[in-house]
């Protein structure tokens, strides 16, 4: 793995935050179902959404990968949820200030200039997340 894109301290941070949620969906399952959003709604999002970021972290190196994307799409269309009887929607309103905390920290991530994202879809993330 790329030496810049590695952050073994975030990955933690993520599992601490949200336990339980790096075993929760095997790596194969995230790559064939890359969207996080499109996931059932029998799927919880809690659980689903920081295995998500996990992937994310443990794979910085796979840029080609939509996951990121994705995962940065949710987020910032969670992060704008204002409603929180929208269940399918209401991950943010779900997370205590410390799981937003790693959440923005996650997002901050991808500011490394290694990590190919659309940065305009993650300054909206950021900037929702930042909004409590």
């Amino acid at each position: 793995m790329d030496p810049s894109v590695h952050d073994p301290a975030l990955l933690v941070e993520i599992a601490e935050a949200f336990p339980g949620c790096t075993a929760a969906l095997s790596d194969s399952f995230i790559e064939e179902n890359a969207n996080v959003s499109e996931l059932s709604e029998t799927v919880d999002l809690y659980i689903a959404v920081p295995a998500y970021m996990a992937w994310c972290a443990r794979n910085g190196n796979k840029p080609s990968l939509l996951v990121h994307d994705y995962t940065v799409n949710a987020l910032a269309e969670f992060g704008r949820t204002k409603n929180r009887q929208i269940t399918y929607l209401d991950f943010k309103h779900r997370c205590t200030a410390e799981q937003k905390r790693v959440v923005l920290r996650f997002l901050h991530w991808y500011l490394n200039p290694r990590l190919l994202i659309n940065t305009e879809q993650l300054t909206r993330s950021i900037k929702r997340w930042s909004a409590s």
